[in-house]
């Protein structure tokens, strides 16, 4: 029989540094010693059995704090370094038909990518890795991350069998993981094993049994709500195949990416797409390839109301290629570009819009622009951000409706970009938060006070995951938190958080979009 170790990783290589960071040691009252996966940004996944006085009793362990004081080191590791986190799990839920149980961190975990499960089980024959931090063939208690690779074998209902490198005592809970387009996925929880290849073992079998998560994602996504706030943030983006919405929670999940127009209407051939929200209602607006705005909202009850043309009300607007949009509370923002020229126009709180205006005519003309942005900050300020000759411009309209006399150009700014391809803002309180990003993938980062001070630009490039051109770049103010995302021209979107005390989240990627997207755009809305 297979055996339910004691649990301390899997007997291969040592990890490299900063390697597989969403893996966790689990020391369970100093008796015990696991391994577990970091899920989202509060959530461990892990072996029922590690928090059981026998683990041959798995289903017996109750929902609710551990019986003994548990704590949780994640994204250390060499377990004699300082790096990572280290959290108490305050909370377990387990899970009743398999050796599965989710367990809540005391905080949070911010700078370590999670490991999202999969959406489809492992195949028989398939090639799985894996990291714990087990006894190995050599050492009886290890103070660094190992890893191994497995090939499938039967795959059942609610387990999966694996066989390969030695899954040793305290690996119990350690995940296993594949590689789908370049992204990690959690395929499943290591359960048990024979322990053949251990230290202190005469067994030579090396088969484990590992529990599936990815029949078990509603029940994840519905157990770890109780960490969730009401605030989201809610996306749109533009594909090769079509217009989708998708919404991230603060946990960190990202849900499917629906079709807008299945729900909305059919847009011809859409060129753009904006969106901003206002108390839970998500406005998108699509440029059509007929050169008319249409806007539809998504209502907080997940319902949509259908696309309208905006060209009676607005007026029409030859030539219009992008556009902006920004809550100002009670109503919206919208920003135009239309044969190089900058318009402006306002909705009501009875959804009602004022014609446009030209911008331009009050501000200047700006050569060859190409890209358009705009966020309101606290007191009422709308600002304007332009691209133009590959440099970037900013204004500011006034709550009485005066704009500023002329633009301001950022690109004087010490930024450390020769140019500029693309900048969005976002408004965090009083303090507007800029994303500036160049032709060679370069990413800046940077705030200004209400005051109009500057702060020093960042390089954001390396937040965003690894080092690559962008075609879209869109931010958001999500709870009081910069949020932004790119498309880059490889295809891939890629967000990143930044925390009101200044730290960041790991970068992330939504998957699951018909297509390949060509631009993102972002806002953050209450539930």
């Amino acid at each position: 029989m297979l055996t339910g170790p004691s649990a301390q990783a899997l007997a291969g290589d040592p990890a490299t540094d900063g390697a597989h960071g969403f893996t966790a040691r689990l020391d369970i009252g100093g008796v015990r010693a696991c391994s577990g996966t970091l899920i989202n940004n509060q959530w461990l996944i892990s072996a029922a059995s590690c928090f059981v006085d026998d683990p041959a009793q798995a289903a017996s362990l109750p929902t609710g704090a551990p019986a003994r004081k548990s704590t949780a080191t994640i994204g250390r590791t060499d377990l004699t370094g300082t790096t990572g986190h280290v959290r108490d799990i305050v909370h377990l839920i387990p899970r009743q038909d398999r050796d599965v149980v989710l367990a809540k961190l005391a905080t949070p975990v911010y700078g370590i990518a999670p490991l999202r499960p999969a959406t489809t089980a492992p195949a028989q024959g398939e090639t799985l890795k894996g990291a714990g931090y087990g006894r190995t063939k050599d050492t009886w208690i290890p103070d660094r991350l190992h890893t191994g690779t497995f090939t499938t074998g039967e795959v059942q209902d609610t387990t999966v069998s694996i066989d390969g490198a030695p899954v040793c005592k305290g690996d119990t809970g350690a995940p296993t993981f594949r590689e789908t387009d370049g992204r990690l996925e959690l395929t499943g929880v290591v359960s048990r094993s024979w322990q053949g290849g251990c230290l202190g073992s005469e067994e030579t079998r090396t088969a484990a049994v590992a529990g599936r998560v990815d029949d078990i994602r509603a029940w994840i996504r519905e157990s770890t709500a109780s960490t969730l706030n009401a605030w989201k943030l809610q996306m749109v983006t533009k594909t090769t195949s079509g217009l989708y919405h998708a919404i991230r929670d603060s946990n960190g999940d990202w849900s499917g990416f629906g079709d807008v127009q299945k729900v909305a209407g059919t847009i011809e051939d859409v060129k753009f797409a904006a969106d901003a929200a206002i108390s839970g209602k998500n406005y998108v607006f699509a440029l059509g390839g007929d050169g008319h705005l249409y806007e539809a909202n998504r209502r907080p009850t997940g319902g949509w109301e259908a696309f309208r043309d905006l060209t009676t009300e607005l007026g029409a607007k030859p030539g219009l290629t992008r556009v902006a949009v920004t809550s100002t509370g009670k109503g919206l923002a919208l920003i135009g570009l239309a044969d190089g020229r900058i318009y402006h126009a306002v909705q009501d709180p009875d959804e009602k819009w004022s014609k446009w205006g030209d911008v331009t005519a009050k501000l200047g003309t700006l050569g060859n622009a190409t890209q358009v942005t705009t966020s309101q900050t606290s007191g009422g300020q709308t600002h304007v951000g332009v691209v133009a000759d590959k440099k970037a411009y900013h204004a500011i309209r006034d709550s009485d409706g005066t704009w500023s006399e002329s633009w301001g150009r950022v690109s004087n700014l010490d930024t450390g970009l020769d140019s500029i391809n693309g900048m969005a803002f976002a408004g965090t309180g009083t303090d507007l938060q800029i994303a500036l990003s160049s032709p060679t993938g370069d990413i800046k980062h940077a705030i200004r006070a209400n005051t109009g001070s500057w702060s020093t630009f960042g390089n954001l490039s390396g937040k965003l995951g690894p080092h690559q051109p962008s075609v879209s770049v869109d931010a958001a103010a999500v709870n009081g938190e910069f949020q932004t995302v790119i498309v880059t021209t490889d295809g891939r979107i890629r967000h990143a958080l930044r925390h009101t005390d200044g730290t960041w989240d790991a970068a992330d990627e939504p998957t699951g979009y018909p297509g390949t997207p060509t631009m993102a755009a972002i806002t953050g809305s209450t539930s």
